[in-house]
C-alpha cells in the first residue's frame, strides 16, 4: 500500500541518519536501494521533500510521542505521527488506518501539543536553545531558530563558464526567478523555481553553482589577487577553490591541501568541470594540523571542519548529529590546531567556520591570538554582522544569521601579519 511505502521510506532514512551520520539526502538514497521509491501521489522528489521535512521535525515529533505517554520510540512510530501532523497541517485529511494507528498508539496526543517548549517548537538540540537564547536573547534566540528550517536557495554564477547577463536571462526564460545579490553581482537568490536546478542545463555544464551567500562571503573576506599564491587548507570539495580561481581569472596559483585522498580526487574532477586551470592548482595531500610548506603565501583560507550548526537549514541532518553537545568541543580543539599552523605559513589568512557558537568562532580565534604574536585581526570588508559582543574581538570580526542575512551561519574572521 502507499502509505506502508511513506512510511518505511520515512523510518529508514531517519534510522540511516542516527546510525551512519549522514546527510538526509545520502540517507535517503540509501532508504530507497532496492525498493521503488514512489507511492500513489508522489514522486521520488516528493517523497525526498517528505523525508527531509521528517528529519528536520525528529526533535518535535520525539517530544510530543513522549509527552503522550509513549515510552517506546519506534522511528516507524514517529514517521506516523510526524505524517499524520504533515497532514492535518496541510488541510488534508489523514488516511482512517494512520488516524486510528496514531491516536491507539498515542492517546495523550491532543494535550501534548498545545504548549511546545522553544526546542520542540522549533525542532532542535535542547542544549542548541538554551546557547543561542543565552547568547542572542529570547526574541532574536526564536528568530534565528525559525530561519534555521527555511532554506534559501543561492546559485553562484560561474563567470569562468558563462556572461551573468546571460545566465540570468537563461534562467528566467526556464521559469527561474531570481534576484541578484545587492552586495555580490555574481550572487543569485532563487525567489521561485519550477523544478530542482540540478536540472538546468547551466547546472548541469557547470555554469551555476548552488554556493550559498556566507560561503562566498568567505572568500570575499580573502580577497585574493590575480598572480599571487594561495593555501587552501581544508579544500575539498573545492566549491571555494573554485571561487578564488573566478576571483583570479585563473590566474592565482593555490595549493590545495587535504587529508582524504577520496575527497582529493573528486576535487580536482570538479574544479575542471568548473573551468579551473587545474595546472596552476598543486593537491596536496596532507594533514593541515602539521603540513609543512616551502614558502610564505600571500593568502590563506582554513574554512575548517566544524560541528556545521550555521548548516542546518541545508541539512537538518545536523540537528541530529549535534544530539551531543560534545562534538562542538572536539571541533574546537581541531580547529586551534590547524589555525595555529595556518598562520605559520600565510600573510593574510581568513579563518571561518559554517557555526553559530563562539567555541568554534570568537574562542578559537581569541586561543591563536594569545598563542601567535605574528598576525592581527583586521575586520573583513564584507557585509555580515559582528561576532558575539560578550567577547572582546566581536567588533573585528564577522557572522552571517539565517535570520538576518537569508543565509547559512558563518563565522569570518581575517588576520594579516604584523609587519
Amino acid at each position: 500500500m502507499s502509505l506502508d511505502v511513506v512510511l518505511d521510506v520515512l523510518a529508514s532514512t531517519l534510522y540511516i541518519v542516527k546510525t551512519r551520520r549522514v546527510s538526509v539526502r545520502r540517507a535517503f538514497t540509501e532508504a530507497c536501494r532496492g525498493r521503488k521509491c514512489v507511492a500513489e501521489g508522489f514522486t521520488r522528489e516528493d517523497l525526498y521533500q517528505l523525508a527531509r521535512s521528517f528529519v528536520s521535525s525528529y526533535y518535535k515529533v520525539r517530544y510530543i510521542s513522549s509527552a503522550s505517554g509513549r515510552a517506546s520510540l519506534s522511528n516507524r512510530l514517529l514517521a506516523r505521527l510526524f505524517l499524520y501532523l504533515h497532514l492535518s497541517e496541510k488541510g488534508v485529511k489523514p488516511p482512517p488506518k494512520l488516524k486510528k494507528a496514531v491516536l491507539r498508539d498515542l492517546p495523550g496526543l491532543s494535550s501534548s501539543i498545545e504548549a511546545l517548549p522553544v526546542h520542540a517548537k522549533y525542532s532542535l538540540p535542547p542544549w542548541l536553545c538554551e546557547k543561542l537564547t543565552g547568547l542572542l536573547g529570547p526574541d532574536s534566540a526564536e528568530a534565528l531558530m525559525a530561519a534555521l528550517n527555511e532554506r534559501v536557495l543561492w546559485l553562484r554564477v560561474n563567470t569562468l563558464k558563462v556572461d551573468l547577463d546571460k545566465a540570468v536571462r537563461e534562467l528566467e526564460r526556464s521559469g527561474f526567478r531570481v534576484e541578484v545579490d545587492a552586495d555580490i553581482p555574481y550572487l543569485l537568490r532563487v525567489v521561485q523555481s519550477p523544478r530542482p536546478i540540478r536540472t538546468h542545463r547551466l547546472f548541469k555544464e557547470g555554469a551555476i553553482i548552488p554556493q550559498d551567500k556566507a560561503s562566498v562571503l568567505v572568500v570575499e573576506a580573502l580577497r585574493p589577487e590575480p598572480g599571487s599564491l594561495v593555501y587552501d587548507f581544508a579544500a575539498a570539495p573545492g566549491v571555494k577553490t573554485s571561487l578564488i580561481m573566478q576571483l583570479c581569472e585563473n590566474r592565482a596559483r593555490v595549493v590545495a591541501i587535504d587529508y582524504s585522498p577520496r575527497r582529493l580526487e573528486v576535487m580536482k574532477s570538479l574544479l575542471a568541470f568548473y573551468g579551473v586551470d587545474t595546472s596552476r592548482v598543486t593537491f596536496t595531500l596532507a594533514d593541515s594540523r602539521l603540513v609543512k610548506l616551502r614558502e610564505m603565501a600571500e593568502y590563506g583560507l582554513l574554512d575548517a571542519p566544524c560541528s556545521s550548526s550555521g548548516a542546518i537549514p541545508k541539512d537538518p541532518a545536523i540537528k541530529i548529529l549535534l544530539e551531543d553537545e560534545s562534538v562542538v568541543h572536539r571541533f574546537s580543539a581541531l580547529q586551534a590546531e590547524l589555525l595555529k599552523n595556518a598562520l605559520r605559513y600565510t600573510e593574510v589568512l581568513v579563518y571561518a567556520t559554517c557555526s553559530l557558537l563562539p567555541e568554534e568562532g570568537e574562542e578559537v580565534v581569541l586561543k591563536a591570538l594569545e598563542e601567535v604574536s605574528s598576525h592581527e585581526l583586521r575586520e573583513p570588508k564584507i557585509s555580515a554582522s559582528h561576532g558575539y559582543p560578550r567577547y572582546p574581538i566581536w567588533s573585528r570580526v564577522k557572522r552571517t544569521f539565517p535570520h538576518i542575512h537569508r543565509s547559512e551561519g558563518f563565522f569570518i574572521a581575517r588576520l594579516e601579519k604584523v609587519l
